[in-house]
């Protein structure tokens, strides 16, 4: 489901020149954009003042004693220190925030981008591994390495959106096998969930969705004759 609502969000973006901008009045601040279920949107931001309200980028703002996510107030951020880096990543004087969210990194000092995909990346510092807000603990970090936007692996595991995939032998790991299906040297798998029974030696994919081996049909994980 995930890999859909990504590919969902891909064709959004790609369809969008800009993500929004920041107006005032003197009396509010909004957040104008354009949506294709509603045209264009004006929403006004939580407690904004005009007065001090400045845009650092197109999604993102602060004033005085406050800084928004596009619309949306991200709670304990510092406007004096806020930088943008790349959509929807920003970052102050005491962490990194996704969208809204504080991503609590666990040393700053060594935190990088490894890569991005649209609105999701993965990255790593000194001390852990990161899917978006995900921590990746227990990373053999000088052998991390990102594969896609839904995979990546070190010498011990295979990591699906930053979660241990069971069983995946990530020296013979190969995803996106003629399309949702993955396998290892003794494994197979449709967007993450083991196909049982399968033989490895037989198993031909049709299509996304639909492979046969010698034993029978599978439509995504799940035999169906």
């Amino acid at each position: 489901m995930r890999q859909i609502l990504i590919l969902a969000a891909v064709l959004l973006a790609a369809s969008c020149s800009s993500h929004g901008k920041y107006e005032s009045n003197g009396e509010v601040v909004r957040y104008t954009y354009w949506t294709f279920s509603f045209g264009q949107r004006y929403d006004t931001l939580p407690g904004a003042d005009p007065v001090t309200f400045k845009s650092v980028n197109d999604w993102l703002g602060r004033d005085a004693q406050r800084v928004y996510f596009q619309d949306k107030l991200v709670v304990g951020a510092d406007p004096a220190t806020i930088e943008a880096k790349n959509y929807p990543l920003f970052r102050d004087k005491n962490d990194y925030y996704y969208q809204t969210a504080p991503m609590q990194v666990a040393d700053m000092s060594t935190f990088k981008i490894l890569k991005r995909f649209e609105d999701d990346f993965w990255a790593k510092d000194s001390q852990c591994a990161y899917f978006d807000t995900l921590h990746i603990t227990g990373v053999d970090l000088p052998t991390f390495k990102v594969k896609s936007i839904t995979h990546a692996i070190d010498k011990n595991h295979v990591y699906r959106f930053g979660k241990i995939l069971p069983l995946a032998d990530p020296s013979t790991y190969v995803e996106d096998w003629k399309g949702y299906y993955s396998r290892d040297k003794a494994h197979i798998w449709y967007m993450g969930d083991l196909v049982e029974g399968a033989d490895y030696e037989t198993f031909t994919v049709d299509d996304d969705s639909n492979a046969h081996d010698k034993h029978g049909r599978y439509h995504g994980a799940e035999r169906v004759d």
